[in-house]
């Protein structure tokens, strides 16, 4: 039976659902057969670590790790959608807190973030059974990182975040108020030689930033939106971000946003640093200082030699989290 290349027009490529089932899960449309689906790290490949609650490699089998009300740590997984498995999840937490004491890299690298604290552990759901979600149409499981108004994280303790040449870190993230500065993922430390990239949120202009350090001391920063406008609260973002030294360049895209540019300072000369040293999701990693007030459902860092098309990346996000 031949597959069914578009519906109304839509490559099949580009679709994620039709009335609301993931395309892995139609067998056929008017007697034509789905075409086989791929994940998204085999459809961009060369990530250094990918956290994510929806199934990003075809070989993934863990998402996260959580501890319930009395102790009890179980690994969830993914459902036959490739979406976070909700039914294992509820059934380990009941109407009780879930914290997250790992969130499993899917790059294949086993570059795992965790948590030993449970004090710091960030949860997936809150002191009634009730899963953080997305606030865009999807409504996806999301991961929060200020419960109780408190900051909680997870680290990664010897990450090396890049090539020296070039980087694309992508994530999705909402947060509670945008009137302070927070930090998303960070490699960063007090040390000018270890401070290697910070993405975070700029509380003063309401705008997302990624910033590299460069061996000659200098900065790559880039950020978005452009011009008078502003990131909200409580809203969803897919981002997309990019540094380059050959050229000095970076990115930032939001929600759809490919327009390639450029609006950032940036050094002349130099490498980007490349430490290995503690990488963060959720405040900055060497002193704390501006923690996440807000979710994330999925962060990806690629520094291969080679960088996916990031327009693409951004398509696939925006499909699968539909902002």
């Amino acid at each position: 039976m031949p597959d069914f290349e578009k519906i109304s027009g839509v490559s099949s490529t580009s679709i994620e659902k039709v009335n609301g089932l993931s395309l892995s899960s139609i067998e056929s449309v008017l007697g034509l057969s789905a075409p086989a689906t791929s994940s998204f790290l085999d459809d961009y490949p060369g990530a250094l670590a990918a956290y994510s609650l929806r199934k990003l490699s075809s070989t993934a089998t863990k998402a996260i790790r959580v501890r319930n009300s009395s102790g009890s740590e179980t690994d969830i997984g993914f459902d036959s959608n490739g979406n976070l498995d909700t039914a294992s999840l509820d059934l380990h937490c009941g109407s009780n807190v879930g914290r997250i004491s790992k969130w499993y890299d899917q790059s294949g690298n086993s570059e795992d973030m965790v948590q030993s604290n449970q004090s710091d552990m960030p949860v997936i759901k809150d002191s009634s059974g009730t899963t953080y979600t997305m606030s865009d149409g999807s409504r996806e499981p999301s991961i929060y990182f200020y419960d109780g108004s408190s900051s909680h994280w997870l680290d990664n303790t010897s990450f090396v975040s890049n090539n020296t040449d070039h980087m694309i870190i992508s994530a999705v993230a909402e947060f509670d108020t945008v009137t302070t500065g927070q930090q998303v993922l960070s490699q960063w430390s007090g040390t000018q030689s270890s401070q290697a990239f910070q993405l975070s949120m700029l509380g003063a202009s309401q705008k997302i930033r990624l910033s590299n350090r460069v061996s000659t001391g200098g900065l790559i920063r880039t950020q978005a939106p452009t011009g008078s406008n502003r990131i909200s609260a409580d809203a969803t973002y897919s981002i997309v971000t990019y540094a380059s030294v050959t050229p000095y360049e970076g990115d930032v895209d939001l929600n759809g946003d490919t327009a390639d540019e450029y609006p950032f300072t940036n050094a002349s000369s130099g490498t980007l640093n490349a430490p290995t040293s503690t990488m963060t999701i959720g405040r900055r990693s060497d002193n704390g200082a501006a923690p996440l007030q807000g979710m994330v459902s999925e962060v990806v860092v690629w520094s291969a030699t080679t960088l996916p098309n990031r327009n693409s990346i951004m398509t696939n996000m925006k499909n699968h989290y539909g902002v």
